[in-house]
């Protein structure tokens, strides 16, 4: 298998990578071998490699996904390649999407409102900060009713120790929030008691808790513990934390970068709010979600996933071995001329032509396969829902600076020094 050579691309993986695995696919095929100093790995590209991510049945994800199991003390093996992988994709799958947000939506605008409403003519946005705070806080309240301890920009102070020392409670009720996460492990005896109770009022998929079906729990324990659960709102934060915040901030560029992209978001977002009778629907901002699509193609937050292989199987001619540390690029196609001409270029308007949904499909900004990210859907209603109410509220300008707009991956792709200034507020349909 061709190989790059042996000083490897250190500093294209700590900025922007795609670029790189998009010529290295060039000059050595769907199939070679990174090497940086004393890392080596398997990169895998083109259809034949999503299809692998399909099946599902020769690549296994890395240990780090692992992470976070222990640090919530929980007993059953992790979401993502335990036993119980395809019913934790079940769970989320059934209450992270539309309808979700489709109800809280008022809830939504009010909690961007609450964020906002310090933006004043002149103050001076750091794009990617603000973008993550107010998704964590919308994450928040959408699957656990509450504001997020690091809520409002001290999420960098307690991040990290609230993961790790965590407030204790009595016993977690379906109904109720179940972030908290308890020290001691116990059954779910009351709580099972209570959901299963007709008597009690059905909330519906508040949280993550609430809408788990119970398979019988893990041998260790004989059945589900608080932080079995809590691990589950937890994942969906930190997948979609650096995701999300990433995508909106690269949206925002791209929108403020291209003003007649800008006018025909705004153009759209009026005539669906004249006749809305209640906050616009992200799902039907058609243009605003092709740009999103767009940025994602041209910035994915990941242009490919790590996995290991499960066992030795052949690969355009090659032989992948057992264990093997392996790269698939799911990325691979975003710059392919074949399917994107002059595929530099910010152009949302190709995926809303003829033939639209096939090049959608080779835009894979949350990865594919069984490991796809669960929470993709409303992940991308969320990114799309902040980007307008930021431009459609506000005139912002992108500030200029010395060192300019860096990508940089830490580990998701993100717009280093992005800073806007708010110039003024927009008038409102409603105040006109």
């Amino acid at each position: 298998m061709r190989s790059a050579p042996v000083i490897g691309p250190v500093r294209a993986f700590t900025g922007d990578v795609l670029p790189f695995l998009t010529r290295c696919r060039v000059t050595y095929g769907d199939a070679f071998r990174l090497r940086m100093f004393n890392l080596e790995m398997t990169c895998l590209c083109g259809p034949d490699a999503l299809a692998l991510l399909q099946s599902d049945t020769c690549l296994r994800t890395s240990s780090s996904m692992h992470v976070l199991t222990p640090r919530c003390r929980a007993a059953s093996p992790s979401m993502f390649d335990g036993p119980h992988h395809q019913m934790f994709r079940k769970a989320h799958h059934q209450f992270m999407n539309h309808s979700l947000e489709s109800t809280r939506r008022e809830g939504i605008q009010g909690w961007l409102d609450e964020h906002t409403a310090r933006w004043q003519p002149g103050a001076r946005v750091d794009v990617l900060h603000e973008a993550q705070t107010q998704t964590v806080d919308v994450l928040s309240h959408l699957l656990n009713g509450e504001p997020f301890p690091f809520k409002n920009g001290s999420w960098r102070r307690s991040s990290t120790p609230h993961l790790v020392h965590v407030r204790p409670c009595s016993e977690v009720d379906p109904a109720q929030p179940v972030v908290p996460v308890c020290p001691e492990a116990h059954a779910l005896a009351p709580a099972e008691a209570r959901r299963r109770d007709p008597r009690q009022p059905r909330t519906g998929c508040r949280n993550a808790g609430g809408a788990l079906p119970r398979p019988p729990g893990p041998a260790r324990t004989g059945g589900w513990v608080n932080e079995d659960l809590v691990a589950v709102p937890y994942g969906a934060y930190l997948a979609g934390f650096d995701t999300v915040a990433s995508a909106a901030s690269f949206l925002v560029y791209r929108l403020l970068s291209n003003p007649d992209s800008l006018a025909q978001v705004r153009a759209e977002y009026e005539e669906l709010a004249r006749g809305a009778t209640g906050p616009v629907d992200p799902a039907q901002q058609r243009y605003l979600r092709a740009a999103f699509v767009e940025t994602v193609r041209l910035n994915p937050p990941g242009s490919a996933v790590l996995r290991f292989a499960e066992r030795d199987f052949e690969f355009a001619g090659h032989t992948i071995r057992k264990d093997d540390e392996i790269l698939v690029v799911i990325a691979s196609d975003h710059l392919d001329e074949e399917y994107f001409p002059n595929p530099t270029d910010f152009d949302p308007g190709r995926f809303l032509g003829d033939g639209s949904a096939d090049l959608k499909r080779r835009v894979l900004p949350f990865g594919s396969g069984a490991h796809r990210c669960t929470g993709a859907a409303l992940g991308e209603l969320i990114a799309v829902e902040m980007v307008s109410h930021w431009i459609n509220r506000f005139d912002l300008r992108i500030e200029p600076s010395r060192a300019g707009i860096q990508v940089t991956a830490r580990p998701y792709t993100q717009p280093k020094g992005l800073r806007v200034r708010v110039v003024g507020r927009r008038v409102a349909l409603t105040d006109r």
